[in-house]
């Protein structure tokens, strides 16, 4: 993501379709808004690197990943966590599996680069999209938060021994 991507971050987070599920404010996101909250993340002042999802060379879309403190969502030890947030900015692309791919692709990048041994993320319990989505990558449901309106979801990227004899 960068500064130039502002103006579709505007249009997006002011989309009832993606304002319905993301974001913790409910009203449409102006200009300044985008630039206040995503500015200090493309800056690199802030360690949530937010990225901008392409579609044959069209932005459809956003994604960012952070580290988590295990402790305030429940994980013992000091396995190294990292938490997601996408959506999909383009009403007219949901429900066509671009979701799942663009899930499972960020999965992937964040195992390539980071120490992660899992990525969580907690969509709203009455997203029946997102979660079918995530489910589809190998998200699992570990507990229901927030007052019991979002899942908490898991997706382990330790690699057990049955993983390894797979490859064999």
């Amino acid at each position: 993501m960068t500064k130039h991507d502002y103006q579709y971050m505007s249009k997006w987070l002011s989309t009832k379709e993606v304002l319905t599920f993301y974001g913790d404010v409910n009203e449409p996101f102006s200009l300044e808004m985008v630039k206040q909250k995503y500015g200090p993340r493309i800056d690199g002042e802030i360690n949530v690197p937010p990225f901008i999802v392409e579609l044959k060379d069209q932005p459809i879309g956003f994604m960012q990943y952070y580290p988590v403190d295990n402790e305030y969502f429940g994980f013992e030890g000091n396995e190294i966590i990292y938490g997601i947030d996408q959506f999909i900015g383009e009403p007219m692309l949901f429900g066509k599996g671009i979701g799942t791919r663009m899930v499972k692709l960020f999965v992937a990048y964040i195992a390539q680069r980071t120490e992660a041994k899992m990525v969580i993320l907690d969509p709203a319990t009455n997203n029946h999209r997102a979660i079918a989505c995530y489910e589809k990558v190998g998200f699992t449901k570990v507990r229901k938060m927030n007052n019991d309106s979002n899942w908490l979801m898991a997706y382990s990227l330790m690699c057990s021994e049955q993983c390894n004899s797979k490859r064999n």
